[in-house]
Order: C-alpha cells, then sequence, then structure tokens
C-alpha cells in the first residue's frame, strides 16, 4: 500500500494476513469539530505480521495492532505472539486531542500473548494545542500482555514534542541519591514502552563520584534487581557500604531472546 492520500476514513485499511510494505501514504480523521472521534486509521489484525510501515503521514489517526481474526485467540503457545512488525520514519501528529491518545495501540483479543519482535524508531511524534501522555499503550478491555515474556522490543531515536512520557527502550534514567543508603530503590520508572516492566538493567554509569559517610570515595561497583516494587517498574542498586552520589541507569522492558 504505497503513495495513498485517505481523508477521513473510519479505517483505510484493515489488514489480516501479513507481509505488508505500507509506505508513503497520508491517512488523517477528525472534522471541523475539535471533538471529533479518532479512530484507528490502519488495523493489523495477526499477531505475527512480518510488515513494515515507512515514511507515512499519520495525522490524528492511529495504528492498532490486534489478533481480532484467531479463531482462538488465547496463546497456547504453539504459535507466535506479537511480532514482526516495523514503524520507522513516519511523521506522526494529533491536534486538540484527549490526553489518552495514542498513535499505536496494542489490543489483544485473548489472554497470554507477549510482544517478541517490534521496532519504532526514527520517528517523528508531535501533538499540537494540549499534551498527550504517551505514543504507545496496551488497550486491556479484553485481555493484558504478558510483560514477563517481552523480548526484542526496539524504541529508539524517535522524537517527541508535547507528549509527557519519552519512550524508549533502553531507557535512561538518572538518579541522585542524596541521603546516604547502601540500598538505592530508583521511582516508578514511566518511560519503557507500553509501561513495561522492568525486566533488565543494560548498564549503570556513575556521573561523578560515589561518597560515604566520611565523605571518601568508593569504587566498588554496586549490583542491580529489576522487578522491583509492585508495578515491578522499579530498580534498585546495592551497594557494600551506605554511600551518595549519582548515577545514570540504562533499563529495558525486554530480554533479547
Amino acid at each position: 500500500m504505497r503513495n495513498n492520500r485517505f481523508v477521513r476514513f473510519a479505517h483505510f485499511m484493515v489488514a489480516a494476513g501479513g507481509g505488508h510494505i505500507i509506505s508513503g501514504n497520508h491517512w488523517f480523521q477528525g472534522d471541523n469539530s475539535n471533538d471529533g472521534l479518532r479512530y484507528a486509521g490502519l488495523v493489523l489484525t495477526q499477531t505475527n505480521i512480518q510488515t513494515t510501515i515507512s515514511g507515512n503521514y499519520i495525522d490524528n489517526a492511529s495504528i492498532e495492532w490486534t489478533n481480532e481474526h484467531s479463531a482462538y485467540p488465547d496463546f497456547t503457545g504453539g504459535e507466535y505472539s506479537f511480532g514482526g512488525l516495523t514503524i520507522t520514519g513516519n511523521t506522526c501528529l494529533c491536534s486538540r486531542t484527549v490526553p489518552w491518545f495514542t498513535w499505536l495501540t496494542v489490543k489483544p483479543y485473548g489472554t497470554g500473548h507477549y510482544i517478541h519482535g517490534l521496532t519504532v524508531a526514527s520517528n517523528v511524534f508531535k501533538a499540537l494545542y494540549n499534551s498527550i501522555d504517551r505514543i504507545e499503550r496496551v488497550d486491556t478491555s479484553i485481555a493484558d500482555l504478558d510483560y514477563n515474556n517481552m523480548r526484542n522490543v526496539q524504541f529508539e531515536a524517535n522524537t517527541f514534542n508535547g507528549i509527557s512520557n519519552y519512550v524508549s527502550n533502553p531507557l535512561m534514567v538518572q538518579h541522585t541519591q542524596n541521603s546516604l543508603s547502601s540500598s538505592w530503590t530508583l521511582p516508578v520508572i514511566q518511560g519503557l514502552p507500553f509501561q513495561g516492566w522492568a525486566k533488565s538493567i543494560q548498564s549503570v554509569i556513575l556521573e561523578g563520584p560515589i561518597t560515604n559517610a566520611s565523605g571518601n570515595r568508593l569504587d566498588a561497583m554496586p549490583w542491580v534487581q529489576g522487578f522491583v516494587g509492585s508495578s515491578k517498574r522499579q530498580i534498585r542498586v546495592n551497594w557494600s557500604t551506605p554511600v551518595k552520589g549519582n548515577i545514570c541507569v540504562y533499563a529495558r522492558m525486554d530480554r533479547p531472546v
């Protein structure tokens, strides 16, 4: 599907199967009312779709990824779950919409599904006249995803304007510990894709000296924990002695395999 202009369609394409290339299109919705509904212009209805969406202008509309055409929507282990999707180089705009609008929505129609192979890279996301919360979400009206099974999810090199939460995987998280402690628990991470769990920590960088109660520098490296807190979206950094200082952590909501 290449080089088309879709004007105020509800859904210009509902695509079952896989192997799609969707490139160079402009699809937009809304009407003369600021309260006009924003539908998913493109609906993908297969889990493992081997599909590329690149170089499109996505305007007050979105992409919805479901498995609604599956006769057996629950994940049983004998099939692929959500994967094989690449979204790159698109320009994505919304204006005067509700804060919970997103350009990418994953909607599982059965239980047990997860994402294993998704790249969202080098896109521009811009909200005009009011901010939105984030660029992506899971529609849990029927079922949620299995966040423990996420793997090979790449969100990187995107630009954000008017979006409250910068989303990336891996995500850089900076933390300042002002009081002495041997166990630093970082705040709940909001910027991992689909608000996934802090499954793995890619690196810990010391941004300045780490000092103990005497003001002396500690050179020993810490060890880290993921899955911390009731939301499992926190990280704990553990030291050999109570210390304070600044660190930069790269966290992921997936594992490579």
